[in-house]
């Protein structure tokens, strides 16, 4: 064997003797990061929320309250629950977005492309200052006794809006609506 072709053979085999073979997922899913949003919101309101006015609907029959003594993190739970912000779902979900005139992002939309995925709508819409002006997400789920949806709307400057419609077999189905209201 010629010198240049034994020391090439070398080198490669010690190269590729140095060949990692750890496997590091991606830095970055590239979905809107629901959680390390809603982290943030927790974390601006918890010293500036007074109360919360809460007013719930259950089949027509309201009540209203207002709450002084709250977790600002168990009440927008269910936001945080809704986040499709995973590498497994990369493929899962089909990205659009919208731009004001001026080409600034005006709406990001995410939409499932998998029927067995909860999270069949993320919005994120945008104010003209380019801060988070609401989150629109749709959910769905069906089992054998049951079927539910779920449309929930957060206005970071003002509340959220819960709306829950459940259809139980052989039940009456039931509306449940949370509307909130931030007290500053």
């Amino acid at each position: 064997m010629p010198k240049p072709v034994l020391l090439f053979s070398v080198v490669l085999l010690f190269f590729s003797a140095c060949v990692s073979t750890e496997i590091n997922p991606p830095a970055t899913n590239g979905f809107f990061d629901l959680t390390d949003f809603m982290d943030k919101e927790i974390e601006n309101k918890k010293n500036r929320l007074k109360k919360l006015r809460k007013t719930i609907s259950l089949d027509g029959v309201t009540e209203e309250k207002a709450l002084e003594d709250f977790d600002f993190e168990k009440e927008t739970a269910l936001f945080r629950t809704a986040d499709i912000n995973k590498v497994a779902w990369l493929d899962r979900y089909e990205t659009d977005s919208i731009f004001y005139k001026n080409g600034q992002l005006e709406n990001l939309i995410y939409t499932s492309t998998d029927k067995d995925l909860r999270t069949k709508n993320l919005s994120i819409y945008y104010s003209t200052k380019n801060s988070i002006d609401s989150i629109v997400i749709k959910q769905s789920g069906t089992s054998a006794l049951a079927r539910s949806v779920q449309n929930l709307r957060y206005v970071p400057a003002t509340g959220y809006r819960i709306e829950n419609q459940q259809d139980i077999t052989a039940l009456t189905p039931h509306k449940l609506v949370v509307d909130v209201m931030f007290v500053y």
